[in-house]
């Protein structure tokens, strides 16, 4: 049934209106510098989950969990912004800096948490 169901969801996501890709952007360092964001949140996104899997329910538990949601929204609005650099799929321009702004605030609140706990 879930392989069904994620079968349909991918046939529904492919069907959608989509544009050929423009690889000669990819060169443009602003491009290269979102793949390197990319590429450093999905490492940090690991790494994030590994030290959340050793805190188990500690102190600090809480804004490790924040930490995390704040590098996947990281690395969704660059995924995002490397979508509307290759035209692959048109996306509001909204949509990138609003899930900045949820990262750094997420980021900041894992900070707040840390600092409300080690005081």
């Amino acid at each position: 049934m879930k392989k069904i169901f994620a079968i349909n969801i991918f046939i529904l996501l492919a069907s959608a209106n989509v544009f050929a890709a423009n690889f000669a952007v990819i060169t443009s360092p602003p491009t290269i510098l979102s793949l390197v964001v990319f590429l450093v949140g999905v490492g940090c996104l690991l790494g994030a989950l590994k030290v959340l899997s050793l805190v188990k329910g500690g102190l600090l538990s809480k804004s490790w969990q924040m930490f995390l949601f704040g590098f996947i929204a990281l690395i969704v609005s660059q995924a995002a912004n490397l979508m509307i650099d290759f035209e692959l799929y048109p996306i509001p321009t909204f949509v990138v800096p609003a899930l900045l702004t949820i990262a750094v605030g997420l980021f900041l609140y894992g900070v707040f948490e840390t600092k409300k706990t080690l005081e």
